[in-house]
């Protein structure tokens, strides 16, 4: 993979949305499931390349995988969106959010691994590849109707 810094951030956005804005939220559009890469360090490529290469190797504060199993057996994978003293929220991979009573819960276990899966860039072509990257280095939402 070699990044030459001289993709195209409109394709990239297309890319972005069909990956990773399922998940995460940059520019005001995408999903609830990861964080939100609008604040983030967008243009330090090597930890960008890093975080995207490597998902578990550092999860961000308020987003570290948890699994519960219900006293019936049902097992729900998420991160803690909302908690009080009688139940839990988690908002799993899908975008889901699954309210769970404390006093069902039979196990509540942190995960080592983060919800984002390793191999997101696997069968992009170098070109893709620029473009992506392109656009999540973008300082400002593109305007192209998308």
């Amino acid at each position: 993979m070699i990044l030459a810094g001289n993709g195209d951030p409109y394709r990239g956005k297309r890319l972005y949305t069909q990956s990773c804005g399922r998940c995460h939220v940059l520019f005001d559009q995408g999903g609830l499931v990861g964080p939100n890469l609008t604040g983030y360090q967008r243009d330090q490529l090597n930890t960008l390349l890093l975080n995207v290469l490597a998902p578990n190797l550092e999860v961000r504060e308020g987003f570290q995988a948890m699994a519960v199993v219900t006293r019936d057996g049902q097992l729900i994978t998420g991160f803690i969106e909302r908690e009080n003293p009688a139940q839990i929220v988690l908002r799993a991979i899908d975008g889901q959010s699954h309210s769970i009573d404390r006093e069902e819960i039979e196990t509540l276990e942190p995960q080592a691994s983060s919800l984002m899966p390793e191999g997101l860039l696997d069968g992009l072509t170098t070109e893709q590849l620029n473009d992506l990257f392109a656009y999540l280095r973008s300082s400002q939402p593109l305007n192209d109707g998308t």
